[in-house]
């Protein structure tokens, strides 16, 4: 197995009822890759085979006529590479989730665990079906909120380029034209000189200085101590703060729902979790949540000690799930309410979003005419 520590592998092994002598780690050079490129699959055509395959096991064709299938109709690419080489090796010998395993890029490690699970209960089409629908759902989501961010990311960048070629080119030979006396600029042409001086004559130092953010933001995220304080604010920025953690949320409860659906024990659906979020807050919340559960508690008090991060509804739809023995539905159909409550949010913060930008080109083209023609008013009131 491929893991981060031996405990890791003893829970892995424990949960599937394996009771472990020993756990020794392997040399390092049977880690190692063929050489192969990476293969790079996009989101789309991922999403798309996976709905294939499912389709044709639920209708009882065997995984390599499948896969066998699904690479005599795909074209040349990283996805018939990839059908090539799955098929080969579960023809060696290997079972699916081990061939997937050699992927570790292009699947999941919550793909892979729900694989292994089908695998071992004889319910593989089923568990292919059901991650298909969670990777569309998440997919149409990104493709959700990349759509709404599109026209006012093109908007912010115009006005960037226009506030930049108008203060570093244009302003200054204007101002420089009509300042034919020695008397003062009213002020906001003062100000908007300003500004523009410091633009032309320090344009390499404030691209420098950008440059750094940007290098300075991402070695921040990469950092333990950064991606926690990254983490924990955006969970806690005004208006921004419902969204990142209806994310948060709508991916716990699907994910974690189809697991239990699907007969993952509950320690290592659990532990599928924490790896699938990507808010280091939340991860260290399922992470004790998994703790809490291990010493015997139930799922629903030990998410109700994380209240700042779980909502009522949330615990209250677990809390029914376990009196009723159906935990996974519950979560499920939490799942689905937090993903419509997600895009209700971001149509929201986008409607609010493009008005805004709005305003501020209109302040902006405001305060540059005012600047450019209050000292043209000054000089035909001397001509006068």
């Amino acid at each position: 197995m491929e893991a981060a520590t031996p405990e890791e592998v003893g829970t892995w092994l424990a949960d599937r009822n394996y009771f472990v002598l020993e756990i020794a780690s392997a040399p390092l050079q049977t880690l190692v890759a063929t050489g192969k490129a990476e293969l790079k699959i996009p989101a789309r055509t991922m999403n798309f085979f996976l709905l294939q395959l499912s389709s044709l096991i639920n209708a009882g064709c065997p995984l390599i006529m499948s896969l066998h299938a699904l690479f005599r109709q795909s074209p040349k690419g990283p996805l018939r590479e990839l059908l090539k080489d799955l098929r080969e090796k579960i023809e060696s010998g290997k079972s699916f989730s081990e061939a997937l395993k050699a992927h570790r890029r292009v699947f999941s490690n919550l793909f892979i665990t729900m694989v292994e699970v089908g695998e071992i209960g004889g319910i593989l089409g089923e568990i292919l079906e059901r991650y298909a629908y969670i990777n569309d759902a998440m997919y149409r989501l990104r493709a959700k909120i990349i759509k709404s961010m599109i026209y006012p990311a093109i908007l912010l960048i115009f006005t960037i380029l226009v506030a930049w070629a108008l203060l570093a080119y244009v302003f200054p030979v204007f101002i420089e034209k009509i300042q034919v006396s020695g008397e003062m600029l009213p002020l906001p042409t003062r100000i908007v000189l300003f500004v523009s001086d410091i633009i032309t004559g320090h344009s390499i130092l404030i691209g420098s200085l950008l440059a750094l953010a940007i290098f300075g933001f991402f070695m921040l995220r990469s950092s333990e101590f950064g991606s926690r304080w990254i983490s924990k604010a955006m969970i806690s920025i005004p208006l921004l703060n419902s969204m990142f953690m209806q994310m948060e949320l709508s991916l716990f409860a699907r994910i974690l729902g189809t697991l239990l659906k699907c007969g993952v024990p509950i320690l290592t659906s659990l532990q599928a979790v924490e790896k699938a979020l990507g808010n280091v807050i939340y991860k260290e919340a399922i992470n004790s949540i998994r703790e809490a559960v291990s010493r015997g508690e139930s799922l629903t008090q030990a998410i109700s000690k994380h209240r700042d991060l779980f909502p009522e509804s949330i615990i209250l739809m677990t809390d029914v799930g376990e009196r009723g023995g159906n935990t996974g539905d519950m979560l499920e159909k939490a799942g689905i309410i937090y993903e419509r409550d997600l895009e209700t949010t971001i149509e929201t913060l986008v409607s609010l979003l493009q008005p805004a930008m709005v305003i501020f080109l209109a302040i902006f083209v405001v305060t540059l005419t005012m600047a450019m023609y209050l000292p043209l008013f000054d000089i035909i009131k001397t001509v006068r």
